[in-house]
């Protein structure tokens, strides 16, 4: 359970900063990205939706949304992930993990024991999540959280190039950062974080 303000807005903005940055993406498409781009645009806006569905569901204004709706964009995005893994004939492991990403969102979904009430506690809790779940669904919410938040290390590493630098070269710009491994690096951190809040 999220009760510390601070930590709130600090997920918020790291879900705000993906969203907006998925939101470019989807309305200035990469020269670099290959065709067909509409399938590429497709995941950028699923990415914007779970960046803003992550906020919706650390705020109390949050708990208005029933939990079966987060249950079925989850459901949808995990859906559309593992089809373009079963499509894709080359670096099967990234949407593997968007997939996986997304289906713990699910998990997160189900396992809400209940939205908190509008006249809150001043908003101390996280929405739907005013008691943490107990015994196995605890244990789940914990291993699953904590596989998120160890993807965001290696996405970020990803992202920085650590160590990628070439051995004839001390050039920076040789080795540029890749933003977008840096941003679902950001995005995990901050789903691993909710999840291990229930746990």
């Amino acid at each position: 359970m999220i009760g510390i303000d601070p930590l709130r807005w600090l997920l918020t903005v790291a879900f705000g900063g993906a969203a907006v940055f998925h939101l470019l993406r989807c309305l200035r498409p990469p020269a670099a990205w290959l065709s067909p781009v509409a399938e590429h645009r497709l995941s950028e806006m699923l990415h914007l939706v779970t960046g803003l569905s992550m906020i919706a569901m650390i705020w109390p204004w949050g708990a208005a949304v029933p939990a079966a709706a987060w249950i079925v964009v989850f459901m949808m995005s995990a859906g559309w992930f593992m089809v373009r893994a079963v499509w894709t004939s080359r670096r099967r492991a990234v949407p593997v993990f968007f997939a996986t990403a997304t289906g713990t969102m699910v998990w997160m979904g189900a396992s809400m024991p209940g939205h908190a009430s509008a006249g809150g506690h001043g908003g101390m809790d996280m929405a739907g999540m005013g008691h943490a779940p107990v015994g196995c669904a605890g244990w789940v919410s914990a291993l699953l959280g904590g596989y998120l938040v160890l993807a965001a290390f290696w996405w970020v590493g990803r992202g920085m190039r650590t160590g990628g630098l070439s051995t004839a070269t001390t050039d920076v710009l040789a080795c540029p950062q890749d933003w977008s491994a840096v941003c679902h690096g950001v995005m995990s951190a901050g789903m691993g974080i909710a999840l291990l809040a229930m746990a």
